[in-house]
């Protein structure tokens, strides 16, 4: 059995210095992960429903045994965040 590993990445490309774009290049002014999780968490802490990022369904704070609360569970797909 095997396996093929992916070509190293090379510095020059047809004799002219080849670079990566950059995450926010591609991105289209999409926000990014962390952009997404952090607006979810502020919904969330402001005891708001939030947008799921994995469905786009209500996610509403936990509340647990405590008055802030320490994320939140989707209406629809049940995923949780804590």
């Amino acid at each position: 059995m095997s396996t093929l590993a992916p070509a190293p990445f090379s510095a020059r490309e047809h004799g002219r210095a080849h670079t990566a774009p950059s995450l926010p290049d591609d991105l289209g002014g999409e926000p990014t992960l962390d952009e997404l999780l952090a607006g979810v968490w502020e919904g969330l802490a402001a005891h708001r429903l939030a947008s799921c990022p994995v469905c786009g369904g209500d996610m509403a704070p936990d509340h647990g045994a405590k008055r802030i609360p320490g994320g939140g569970r989707c209406r629809s797909c049940e995923t949780t965040l804590s």
